[in-house]
């Protein structure tokens, strides 16, 4: 057995604790998404490398149709998403990017079943604060900087409208501080973290 297969498996079994991690860390999307384009999370969500479907099933209970998928079901460096165009209100890739090689055709395809105005969140460690643990996971495979992720989603057409640490429930006040000291600053308050959080939105047909 492989080990991105093996991973994919471990990473799939129940955690007793999902449904209180993933509550929180829809609420911080939520928050962010209600703060920047004024509108809280509904309709429909993608959620790739979903795990233990965790982020899923508290979607479907506030309302929300989510659809979890996850390697060997679905390949995302290579495979359709098996939604249509235009039909997708927000996506979601939750420590999840740094695990391909290559995140060309993830986001060609969530460009591509996005509607105008969805969003895609990802959350994924910042290479220029957890450089030296970020190789410590043997299944990390390719590392990102806040301006290598913002860079990458612009190329594939979209528009960056939140990159900040990735804190989960925290104040506003951390994301307000100068961009000189808010990573630091996020790595050392309790439950603080090294993380990145980006949000980018579709801004045209495709």
């Amino acid at each position: 057995m492989s080990l991105k297969v093996t991973y994919a498996k471990n990473h799939s079994q129940s955690n007793r604790n999902s449904s209180f991690l993933n509550k929180r860390l829809f609420n911080t999307y939520d928050r962010i998404s209600s703060r920047i384009i004024g509108s809280v999370l509904k309709g429909v969500n993608v959620d790739l490398g979903s795990g233990d479907k965790g982020f899923s099933r508290y979607c479907e209970s506030v309302g929300i149709k989510s659809y979890p998928y996850d390697f060997p079901d679905l390949d995302i460096e290579k495979d359709t998403l098996p939604h249509s165009n235009d039909s997708v209100d927000f996506i979601t890739l939750n420590a999840v990017i740094e695990h391909i090689n290559d995140p060309s055709n993830v986001l060609k395809e969530s460009v591509r079943i996005l509607k105008r105005g969805g969003l895609i969140f990802i959350r994924t460690p910042n290479w220029k604060m957890d450089y030296k643990n970020f190789y410590n996971d043997p299944t990390h495979v390719k590392p990102y900087s806040p301006e290598t992720l913002k860079n990458i989603l612009t190329l594939f057409g979209f528009k960056v409208v939140f990159l900040e640490p990735g804190l989960v429930e925290k104040s506003w006040f951390w994301w307000k501080l100068p961009e000189t000291i808010k990573w630091r600053a996020a790595s050392l308050i309790k439950g603080g973290t090294k993380s990145i959080i980006a949000v980018a939105i579709k801004e045209a047909e495709v």
